[in-house]
């Protein structure tokens, strides 16, 4: 499941970070996903399935296999 962690860096400035578990998209990993922003977060992600499992762009973000999960998880009211 997607979450957001929120830090008050000071009264005006909160920083929001953005959390998956790659194991919850589906594949037996335990590697953290993080990013301040959505393109962030889906960049990090799609970055690691290409490294360390070895899918392919295209596998990520148009095909129906776990991974896609990055893009359908993130909810805007997280």
């Amino acid at each position: 499941m997607l979450y957001s962690k929120r830090f008050k860096v000071d009264p005006d400035i909160v920083i929001v970070m953005y959390v998956l578990i790659c194991r919850e998209s589906g594949l037996d990993c335990d590697f953290v996903i993080e990013g301040e922003t959505m393109e962030e977060f889906l960049k990090n992600g799609a970055d690691h399935a290409m490294q360390k499992h070895g899918m392919r762009a295209n596998d990520i973000y148009f095909n129906d296999i776990p991974a896609n999960l990055l893009c359908h998880s993130f909810n805007e009211e997280t």
